[in-house]
C-alpha cells in the first residue's frame, strides 16, 4: 500500500488584524462582506437574498431610497439594532449591527469611511441624499 501523498501547507501569514489596522480601502470591503454574511443568515428570509424584499420591504434601489435615504446612517443602525430580526429582536451583536448597516449602505451607494463603519464615525455620516450623488 502506498503512503498517502503529502499535502502542501501554506506558510503565508494570515491577516487577523482588526479592521482599524488594515489598509484604508480594505476595511470597508471586509466589513461589508461580514455584513453580507449576517444579512444572509438573519435578514434574507424577510428581505430576500438580493435585498429585493419578500415579507419585509426591499432594501435596494428606489425602495431603499424612499424609505431610508433621508434617515441618517445612525438612524438606520438603530432601527436594525432595536427591531431586527423582527422575530428575534436584539439578538444581533453590536458588531453585527454595524456590519449589516455598512453592507446595506454600501449596496445603496453610500460612501463608507475608509476605516469602516464604527460607533465613532456613525453619528457623523450624512443621510444618503446629502452624500455624494449616485453615478449615472
Amino acid at each position: 500500500m502506498a503512503a498517502p501523498a503529502s499535502v502542501p501547507v501554506s506558510t503565508a501569514p494570515v491577516n487577523t488584524a482588526p479592521d482599524s489596522a488594515l489598509p484604508a480601502s480594505t476595511a470597508p470591503a471586509r466589513q461589508a462582506a461580514r455584513g453580507e454574511t449576517v444579512y444572509i443568515l438573519a435578514c434574507a428570509m424577510c428581505h430576500g437574498d438580493r435585498l429585493e424584499g419578500l415579507t419585509g420591504p426591499s432594501l435596494r434601489d428606489e425602495s431603499f431610497e424612499a424609505g431610508f435615504a433621508d434617515l441618517p446612517p445612525l438612524g438606520l443602525h438603530d432601527l436594525i439594532r432595536d427591531t431586527m430580526p423582527q422575530d428575534q429582536r436584539g439578538t444581533l451583536s453590536p458588531q453585527e449591527v454595524l456590519d449589516v448597516t455598512a453592507y446595506l449602505l454600501g449596496q445603496n451607494g453610500h460612501i463608507l469611511p475608509d476605516t469602516g463603519l464604527n460607533t465613532g464615525n456613525l453619528s457623523r455620516l450624512l443621510p444618503r441624499r446629502q452624500d455624494t450623488p449616485r453615478a449615472p
